[in-house]
Formats: C-alpha cells, sequence, structure tokens
C-alpha cells in the first residue's frame, strides 16, 4: 500500500512542477537547507555552557516543530488527501501507515530530516554514546513532525469549517507571517542579550525541556550524564506518542465523509443589513456583509491583516521600542488588498448571476463600499489609538496623509486585481473545509504590496514639505489630499474593472468553472512554461534582494544600527555596506521589473491566441456555455 501511495505522489509532485510552483518549491527549498545548515552550526559553535546549547536547540527544534504544526495553514496540504481514499475498502491504519510512508517523501520531509542531524552532531561532541543515542531520537523526532502536521491538517479541517475556527485559522496564520518577516527581531534579542553565557531562567528551559520537540536533547543529554532512566525514558515516551497520533489520524480516516456545515442566518443581523443601503448598489453592500460575516473563508480574509498590523508593530515592543506603533492602521489597511484581491474567484461561478442580471456596475462599487465599511472604521481606530500610545506626537499628519489614500486605493485596488488578474480556485460548492485551501495568489500579492503604497506618495510629498519648510498648515494638508487622492484611485479602478467585467465577463466565467483560460494551446506553450518559471522565481528572489539585502540594511547602516543577522551588507565596513545594500535594491527592482515582463507578455500571446478560440471539448460543455 506505502508504495503504491508513494509512486503516486512522486508522480504528482513531477507533473505539478511547472510555472510559479516550481519556483516556489525551489525557493522554499532553499531557505530550508539554510535554515537545516544554521540548526547544524549552532552544534558546532564554541559556548562554554553545554546546557545553554541544549536549551537553544530545544528551542530551534521547538520552531521545527511549530512550522510543521502550522504548515497546513501556510497552505501546504498534503498532496494526497486523505478524504480522496475514504471509500476504498482498506484497513483504515494500513492507510494510515501508507499516507505516512508517502508523507516521508517530499522536500519538506528531506530538509527537515538534515536539519534534524543537528542532534547527532550535538550528541557527538559529549561522546560516543550519545552521539549512538541521538540517531534513533532524531529519527523518530522526524516521524513525530509528520504526524503531528497530518493529524492537525485533520483537525484544522474540522475547526475551520466555521466562523469561530476560520479566525483562530486567520490568527495563527498571520502570526507565521509575522515571525516569518520580523522573527529576525527574536534572534537579535537573543544576540544582545546575556543568554550566551547566564543561559535561560529555570522557567524557561523546564518548558522547553518538557515539550515533546525537546524530548531527543533530554536522552542526549541524560545519557551524557550517566542518567540511563532519562535517557530510555525520553525515546520511549516519544515512541508511544507518534503510536499515539498514527491511532488519531487512523480513527480521523475511519470517520463518514464530513459533509459541509451550513451556516444559516442567525437571529442577530449581520453588519450593515438594515434599510439604510437601498437600491441595487445597496442590495451588493448587503450581499457582500453577510458574505465578509458568514463566510468562513471571507472571515480568514478578514482576520489576517488585522492581527499581521497588529502583530508587527507590538514585535519590537521586545526591545522596548514603540517606534512601530504609529503604523498600526497603515499597515492594516495596506496588508487588506493583499489578503482581498481575489474576490470574483472566492464566489466562483456564482458570477454567472450579475452577468445574467446585468448589474456589473453596481457589483462592483457594492463590493468596493463593503471592504471600506470592513476595514475602514478598524483602520482609523487604530490609527488614532496607537500613535497615542506611541507618544510620538510628530507622526500624526504622516498616519492621517496615509490611512485614507491606502483605503481608497485598496477599495480600487482589490476589483481591479479581482477582475484583471483573477486566480481560479475552487468553486463554492466544491470548496474543501479547510478555507485555506485556495487559489495560490502569491505572487499576485507581493505585488499588491508594494503597489498598494504608491497612492498614499501624494500625501506623503505634501506632509514631507509641510515638514521640511516648517509650515504647520501644509504638513496637515496631506489628509485632504489623501481623501482625494483615495476617492480619485478608488473611482478609476473601478470603473475600469466595470468595464472589464461587462466586455470579459463570459471569459472570467469560463476561467472560473474550468481553471483555464479561453484560449487554445500553441507551440508556444513549452516557452510559456518556462517564461513563468523564471517569473516565479523573479518574484522569489528579487523579494529577498529588495528587502532583507537591500532595503533594511541600508536603513541600519544610515541609522547606525549594529545588527549583522544574515544582512550580508551588516558584515562588511559601511563604505562597502552601502553599495551592496544599493545592487541589492536594484537587483531586487530588476528582478521586480523581468517578473512584471514576462506576465505582460504571456498575456500579449494569449491575447494573441484568443483570435482562434477554443472549442469546447464536448457536446455538455456546448451546451453549458
Amino acid at each position: 500500500m506505502a508504495g503504491v501511495l508513494i509512486r503516486m505522489k512522486l508522480t504528482i509532485i513531477k507533473s505539478s512542477m511547472t510555472g510559479g510552483r516550481a519556483a516556489w518549491m525551489l525557493v522554499g527549498a532553499i531557505l530550508g537547507l539554510l535554515f537545516a545548515a544554521a540548526t547544524i552550526w549552532l552544534t558546532l559553535i564554541d559556548i562554554p555552557d553545554e546546557d545553554v546549547l541544549g536549551d537553544l536547540l530545544a528551542g530551534v527544534f521547538l520552531m521545527w516543530t511549530l512550522g510543521w504544526l502550522i504548515g497546513p495553514l501556510w497552505g501546504g496540504s498534503a498532496v494526497l488527501r486523505a478524504d480522496h481514499f475514504m471509500l476504498l475498502p482498506v484497513p483504515r491504519r494500513k492507510l494510515a501507515v501508507g499516507l505516512l510512508g508517502a508523507a516521508f517523501v517530499g522536500i519538506t520531509t528531506a530538509v527537515t530530516a538534515l536539519g534534524f542531524l543537528a542532534l547527532i552532531t550535538y550528541g557527538a561532541r559529549q561522546g560516543l554514546v550519545p552521539a549512538l543515542v541521538a540517531v534513533p531520537v532524531a529519527a523518530l523526532q522526524l516521524v513525530f513532525v509528520v504526524l503531528l502536521s497530518r493529524v492537525a491538517y485533520a483537525l484544522f479541517g474540522v475547526v475551520t469549517a466555521s466562523r469561530a475556527g476560520a479566525a483562530i485559522t486567520g490568527v495563527l496564520f498571520a502570526a507565521m507571517l509575522v515571525l516569518t518577516q520580523s522573527g529576525w527581531m527574536v534572534v537579535v534579542a537573543i544576540m544582545y542579550s546575556d543568554i550566551l553565557t547566564t543561559g535561560f531562567s529555570h522557567a524557561t528551559t523546564t518548558t522547553l525541556r518538557a515539550i515533546p520537540s525537546s524530548w531527543g536533547v533530554v536522552a542526549v543529554d541524560a545519557a551524557a550524564g550517566g542518567n540511563w532512566l532519562p535517557a530510555v525514558a525520553a525515546p520511549i515516551g516519544l515512541a508511544l506518542l507518534c503510536g499515539l497520533l498514527l491511532l488519531a489520524w487512523s480513527v480521523e480516516l475511519g470517520t463518514p465523509r464530513r459533509t459541509r456545515v451550513t451556516i444559516r442566518g442567525s437571529a442577530g443581523r449581520a453588519p450593515g443589513s438594515g434599510r439604510l443601503l437601498a437600491g441595487t448598489t445597496g442590495a451588493v453592500v448587503r450581499k457582500e456583509l453577510r458574505t465578509w460575516w458568514r463566510d468562513p473563508l471571507r472571515t480568514t480574509t478578514a482576520t489576517v491583516p488585522i492581527v499581521w498590523a497588529v502583530g508587527t508593530v507590538l514585535l519590537p515592543l521586545i526591545f522596548d521600542a514603540k517606534l512601530l506603533l504609529p503604523w498600526a492602521g497603515p499597515a492594516l489597511a495596506l496588508f487588506a488588498i493583499t489578503s482581498a484581491c481575489n474576490l470574483y474567484s472566492q464566489d466562483g461561478t456564482a458570477l454567472w448571476q450579475t452577468l445574467t442580471i446585468g448589474t456589473q456596475r453596481a457589483d462592483v462599487r457594492g463590493r468596493q463600499w463593503a471592504y471600506l465599511i470592513v476595514f475602514g472604521p478598524l483602520a482609523i481606530a487604530l490609527s488614532i489609538a496607537f500613535p497615542w500610545w506611541s507618544g510620538y506626537t510628530w507622526t500624526w499628519p504622516w498616519v492621517a496623509a496615509t490611512v485614507p489614500a491606502l483605503l481608497g486605493g485598496g477599495a480600487g485596488l482589490i476589483v481591479y486585481s479581482s477582475v484583471f488578474g483573477m486566480v481560479p480556485g475552487p468553486d463554492a460548492h466544491k470548496r474543501p473545509s479547510n478555507p485555506l485551501e485556495r487559489a495560490d495568489t502569491t505572487g499576485q500579492s507581493q505585488v499588491l504590496f508594494w503597489v498598494g503604497m504608491l497612492p498614499a506618495a501624494p500625501a506623503l510629498g505634501v506632509v514631507f514639505l509641510g515638514a521640511h519648510f516648517d509650515m504647520p498648515w501644509l504638513t496637515w494638508a496631506g489628509l485632504p489630499v489623501s481623501v482625494v487622492t483615495g476617492v480619485v484611485v478608488a473611482r478609476m479602478l473601478g470603473t475600469l474593472a466595470i468595464k472589464r467585467l461587462i466586455s470579459h465577463g463570459s471569459d472570467l466565467l469560463h476561467t472560473m468553472r474550468t481553471g483555464r483560460a479561453t484560449v487554445a494551446r500553441t507551440a508556444g506553450g513549452e516557452d510559456t512554461k518556462k517564461g513563468s518559471t523564471i517569473e516565479g522565481l523573479s518574484w522569489g528572489l528579487g523579494s529577498i534582494l529588495f528587502i532583507p539585502q537591500g532595503l533594511i540594511p541600508l536603513v541600519f547602516i544610515l541609522t547606525d544600527v549594529k545588527v549583522k543577522s544574515w544582512f550580508l551588507a551588516m558584515y562588511v565596513p559601511p563604505v562597502w555596506g552601502v553599495p551592496i545594500a544599493v545592487l541589492g535594491i536594484i537587483g531586487g527592482i530588476y528582478l521586480y521589473a523581468q517578473a512584471i515582463m514576462i506576465k505582460v507578455n504571456n498575456r500579449a500571446g494569449r491575447a494573441r491566441d484568443a483570435e482562434t478560440p477554443e472549442e469546447p471539448a464536448n457536446d455538455h460543455e456546448l451546451e453549458s456555455v
């Protein structure tokens, strides 16, 4: 059974290694290998106190375990989904063992196995016997994290079918984003503290070593000290825990197929459900507000930017630094754009109702108003409360000049990208219970994150001039400029989306129904695939060069912040660091531009091919069209 499933998984992976997916898998593998190498390097550095090194290694293993635990929230669903095999006449435990064997085939598992070799090198520095003990324990740790990931995935599938579960999913997903983007602050806090010499507190050490992910470290340390009771009990406990997880997974496989949770109208009204919003556009607004309130996928979409914004500005408090607090409102307004950039795809083929009735204009405007109602009040509240909390009064004009433009620009960008750059996903009635199994909008979100900043540029320019020439009235003039800019951008992009929806609505419906554009395959298909791969690599590598190897170290050098971390420019004298950081920024911009040009060329090619429209595959499809 395991051999069949492994071959099946290898075939699926081979077939899916195309375009942007292959590029992101390659980037993820490179980053994973770097993390694995850093984990092994940690066990080779010279630290006088072995207990401190054990605590640090236990903390790193906890990070590996959390990555596997929250992997499903990152979109890392299993290639072989368990519910596809529920109707097979196969014993559940046999199926669980087969799926477990298939789970070990993959880039993520291989990278994790390399990272867990650090336990063996950690044991080797204490002697031969601890190294021998570390070998089976490292293997048990790998089995443990894989099983934990599969059980967590099954549980999340149940929990996230409700609104509360979807909100929890959004919180955890946003937390992973914050740690991924800004977790280096925690590393810096450890590096510039006395932890490397004094060690963690007793409570922290006890808690770390009590977690199953650290039982390998406990076993190795006990074997090195000749204390054989914990040296034997820790791996036995880890093996028993793996058995319990396997049993829980097999039980989950044995349950009948879950039906989708139907969320019926509650006794209370959804926000905006009164008669205040009348007319066709008002009806769309009320419908959208109910969707934002009731659909688990929309709940996750709304939760992620809120938690991301608050978590990003609160994380520097570990340094007792409040400089980012005033920017909570702008951060929410900006990240909401990336989260809600694919609204029409979330609704799926329900678009046919809008096209049939002919209410495209009201539909687009209603979605824009609903977006502003959902995110606007909270962004404004954060823009008032957090600057006041920080005590930085000089930020008030800057925040006031940023939020309206970002909200208005976001209202325009979400409908524009939903129509012009729609990424098809599972239709609403076919959507899996896990709301994060949706269309992959990674590239689209990265583009909108940077494009979404542009509407705030005119107002910020006005504030800069006012601050430079010491003219308070001009500084506060950024607020009306921001409001006007937001209204204009929302209006213009909304109008473009309306025209596109009217002229190409049937093409969008076909794409959402079939997952492919209404063009025929041409002889240049292989070139298109190759271009998509380069595009994905350009987005990934461009982000690495532009932000962590360019923008951040340049700011650190100019502000005299002594943080090296993994910033290349910080390891050389400032006279060389500035050019290296600038080259990183230029390289990132170049790769971004290359990715955009490839996307534009691919679309132009598809437009030329569209002159020969694709014929329906059969009579049934012809009838449905």
